[in-house]
């Protein structure tokens, strides 16, 4: 027997009569009848490398969350604070009066000489 003349055959079978109830309900019996069985979590040998990877995600953050709440970072980010006003003060004149502004070890000073 061929595909088409299993099709043909199972097109010929009239479907069984059923009350609506029993449409209505076939899902939940299903459901019931379904094995209540729990999955059953595989553990694998292989604990050493979840161990790793667990500890070096745990040294990360530890590092990552000691730079940020260290006191280089915040003496540098007040440091640019501080300055802050005397760099937009400079930068505000900067077209009109002066040639270069540089910033080296011992701050902020003019590279060329005021316009007189």
């Amino acid at each position: 027997m061929n595909d088409f003349d299993l099709a043909a055959r199972l097109k010929n079978v009239p479907v069984p009569e059923r009350p609506e109830d029993y449409w209505n309900d076939f899902p939940t019996r299903i459901r019931l009848q379904l094995p209540r069985v729990a999955p059953e979590h595989e553990h694998s040998g292989r604990w050493l490398p979840e161990f790793a990877w667990s500890l070096g995600t745990s040294f990360a953050c530890l590092v990552v969350g000691l730079l940020v709440l260290s006191q280089p970072l915040k003496a540098a980010s007040s440091a640019i604070f501080q300055k802050e006003k005397f760099v937009r003060q400079q930068l505000s004149v900067l077209p009109s009066q002066l040639r270069v502004l540089m910033a080296d070890e011992h701050g902020l000073h003019y590279l060329v000489a005021e316009k007189q």
